[in-house]
């Protein structure tokens, strides 16, 4: 690679070239003057701290390397010695220091002086602490002599931990118990990390305690290709394995502004744009990564990217330098490898042990630290993986949920099996437009409901709000991170194994009986095959939470037919209705009941020829597809006798039709109030909170009428005999309402539930 070179400048880090408008290449090209490695100084940060805090090196060195962020090219570190005698062996890094500003409310970065390197360290145990510094580059290697440092009590819990009682909750170094209440804050706006001023600010305010933040080509990433400036780029990009110290020290600054407020952050290393072009929102990157080929990276593809030796080792590397810099962080909750990426397990479990120091680096681990590693999207091999350390989702509607309380909870209760901690890391209304569209006045109904389900279901964490720029913090919804934050330090987590109650559906004895309807959707359209062997429909909870098929496939998509059956028991006869949303070309779907095919409908999005009516309400010709696609609109079902049955629908020929809903007529009693109750409990504890279901952001935003649920009574199992108090919260402002005694018999706790027009959360413990 030819590159031209100014005058040469001494500066702390190095001797580096200064640039002349020339086009640099994958990499920054360093002048090599190949004098011997000289170490000038070595300045601590302080002569004691503690512990749990940061002890930091700065370091005056002369080296001669072409790039100062490959170790094979030069490799500074330092070994720590406790007072026990335990070894640490931590990578240092090149650093450079900035200045921030506003002008025109646009935040500009400039640098304040030349590259220096760096070694950040955190102690986890008081007393006096030796070290020495280790540094070799072609012409040499020097080592220091063993200074020292003491260490302090610690003022902080330490790094979070899976939980040692509850296998699917965390906890710190000291035992003490973590739960996660936050909101997603992945990028900022114009204003950078201002914004973050303000937001972690809020948020801490609150009682909030994490956010996701994501590293990537227009916020805080530190690698991508020599391209063009744009517009919301901090400092200049070098190439594949050269890192951008601009965006690099604006993530310093929002994670020393997480630790001010006490939030904690799961850094996400990668997003899907990194690997595709094109996309939804115009974020696909793939033609400027750094590891495509077309700019002089080793991947003809993206698929490439996984297999591929010298983009694994170029990967490696960078997680060796952000590992470096960030590591020390007990404020750091979680490495996040990627954000909706389907990873190959193999490579996520081979990043995972280089972070840990269970592979080939097992002597000199990426993160000695030890972070909780995490990735989304995952499947059960990446979930079983022994590294990853908790599992995580992500939800939305397309706007046609009308709450997303039951879908919470069963993707709890779904991710156990797995006996890690579970999070759903983001959730909203509409995946492609911001909550604010659908709460224009800012309510937060959705994001309250999400939050207390996915809570008192067994997450271990709040579930987590996407729009944060857009809908939190302008519609000052922090007071829903309060009010939980309350309610969740009443409740003793270190005291595990915690699980889901066993509840009985509430039931209202005085009421005349009549009958209602059950309709359950799935949610926004999911391009996939039916993996469900049948869905168990209660009149109490739907389907439970599980994800229906949006799209129902034919002869045409074998590769995706396969049948919905639902199991159901009608306490009186009614019926059963398909809303078939559209349909591709043709489609023939046939329901049967307990085995009998009992109704056949064909459907055609072919024009009609003859003049008849057709029988959908619009077709249109998709030229991408050479296929005709109708919209029909029309609900088309079978009568259903009382009693228990099975009901099959099944696009027996044609292409797809996608569905609206699926309604089950007269389901429902009067006396089983619409109540979503869920909750966990250890035997002597119970935590519950319950919700009128029909108090969702739809009917809330529509101003339809919402009936108060009468007075009614549930039985809870599993609690040891014996006399209990019953404390009932306001939800919403997270204050003590109520209180009451209740006595447990033979496991069962009969609970009186008052009134409901919203939702109350209970505390419920052993006298």
């Amino acid at each position: 690679m030819a590159v031209a070179l100014a005058v040469a400048v001494f500066c702390g880090g190095g001797v580096t070239a200064v640039e002349s408008g020339v086009p640099m290449g994958i990499k920054t090209a360093y002048l090599s003057l190949h004098e011997p490695l000289k170490l000038i100084s070595v300045t601590p940060n302080e002569a004691s701290v503690p512990a749990f805090s940061r002890f930091e090196l700065t370091l005056q060195l002369e080296a001669t390397y072409d790039n100062p962020f490959d170790p094979a090219d030069i490799d500074v570190c330092a070994e720590f010695v406790s007072p026990k005698g335990n070894t640490f062996h931590v990578n240092g890094f090149l650093n450079q220091a900035y200045r921030r500003q506003l002008e025109n409310k646009v935040e500009v970065i400039k640098s304040t002086g030349s590259p220096f390197w760096q070694i950040r360290f955190c102690p986890n145990c008081e007393g006096a602490w030796h070290y020495r510094i280790l540094a070799k580059d072609r012409t040499g290697r020097i080592e220091t002599p063993e200074a020292i440092f003491s260490v302090t009590a610690a003022k902080t819990p330490g790094y979070i931990r899976r939980s040692v009682t509850s296998p699917q909750l965390f906890q710190f170094d000291n035992g003490r118990p973590y739960f996660a209440i936050g909101e997603n804050l992945c990028w900022s706006g114009g204003r950078g990390t201002y914004d973050y001023d303000d937001w972690l600010s809020a948020l801490g305010k609150a009682g909030g305690n994490w956010v996701r933040i994501f590293m990537y080509r227009s916020h805080c990433g530190i690698e991508w290709s020599a391209e063009n400036k744009r517009s919301r780029d901090t400092g200049s990009f070098g190439g594949l394995g050269v890192y951008n110290l601009a965006n690099a020290w604006k993530l310093d600054t929002i994670m020393d502004t997480a630790e001010k407020n006490g939030v904690y952050v799961m850094l996400c290393l990668g997003t899907y744009g990194d690997l595709i072009n094109g996309g939804y929102y115009h974020d696909g990157m793939w033609a400027s990564n750094p590891y495509n080929a077309a700019v002089g990276g080793p991947c003809a593809s993206p698929e490439d990217f996984w297999t591929n030796a010298k983009a694994r080792a170029l990967y490696k590397q960078r997680l060796r330098y952000i590992a470096a810099r960030y590591g020390w962080s007990p404020n750091l909750f979680a490495w996040e490898l990627w954000n909706e990426v389907k990873a190959p397990a193999p490579w996520v479990a081979e990043m995972t042990q280089f972070l840990k120091g269970k592979g080939p680096q097992k002597d000199h681990p990426a993160d000695l630290f030890g972070h909780l590693v995490s990735t989304t999207y995952g499947d059960c091999k990446v979930w079983e993986l022994p590294d990853i350390d908790f599992t995580m989702t992500h939800h939305y509607g397309k706007a046609n949920l009308p709450d997303e309380t039951p879908f919470t909870h069963y993707d709890v209760i779904e991710h156990r099996q797995y006996s890690k901690p579970h999070l759903m890391a983001e959730f909203g209304i509409n995946w492609q437009s911001t909550d604010d569209k659908y709460d224009p006045h800012f309510h937060g109904v959705n994001l309250h409901n999400a939050m207390w389900a996915s809570v008192l279901s067994g997450n271990a964490g709040s579930a987590m709000i996407w729009y944060w720029d857009t809908y939190v913090h302008p519609g000052k919804l922090y007071r829903q991170f309060t009010a939980l934050r309350k309610f969740t330090d009443q409740i003793p987590w270190e005291n595990g194994p915690w699980t889901p109650l066993e509840v009985d559906p509430p039931q209202i004895q005085s009421r005349e009986e009549t009958w209602g309807d059950l309709v359950v959707a799935p949610p926004s359209e999911r391009w996939e095959k039916n993996t469900v062997e049948s869905f168990t429909v209660t009149p109490a909870q739907g389907v439970g939470g599980q994800l229906l098929p949006s799209f129902l496939f034919g002869k045409a998509k074998a590769e995706l037919h396969a049948p919905l059956v639902f199991n159901v028991n009608y306490d009186r006869p009614g019926r059963f209705d398909v809303g078939v949303n559209s349909v591709c070309s043709r489609a023939v779907m046939q329901i049967a009941l307990d085995g009998q095919v009992v109704r056949e409908v064909k459907f055609s999005a072919a024009p009609q020829k003859d003049g008849s009516r057709p029988d959908y309400e619009s077709t249109e010709f998709k030229t991408e597809y050479k296929v005709y696609q109708a919209r029909f609109n029309k609900k088309y079902g079978v009568a259903m006798p009382s009693g228990r049955h099975t009901i099959t629908v099944d696009v027996v020929d044609g292409d797809w039709m996608s569905v609206n809903d699926f309604t089950f007529e007269g389901y429902v009693s009067s006396r089983l109030p619409k109540i979503n109750i869920y909750g966990i409990g250890n035997g002597s504890n119970a935590f519950l909170w319950a919700q009128n279901a029909q108090h969702n952001w739809r009917n809330v935003n529509t101003n339809a009428e919402i009936p108060s649920i009468p007075e009614s009574t549930t039985t809870i199992h599993g609690l040891s005999n014996g006399m209990y108090s019953c404390e009932w919260w306001d939800t919403w402002e997270g204050v003590l309402i109520k209180q009451q005694i209740a006595v447990s018999a033979d496991g069962k706790l009969t609970l009186a539930l008052p009134p409901l027009s919203k939702d109350f959360a209970v505390t419920i413990r052993r006298r």
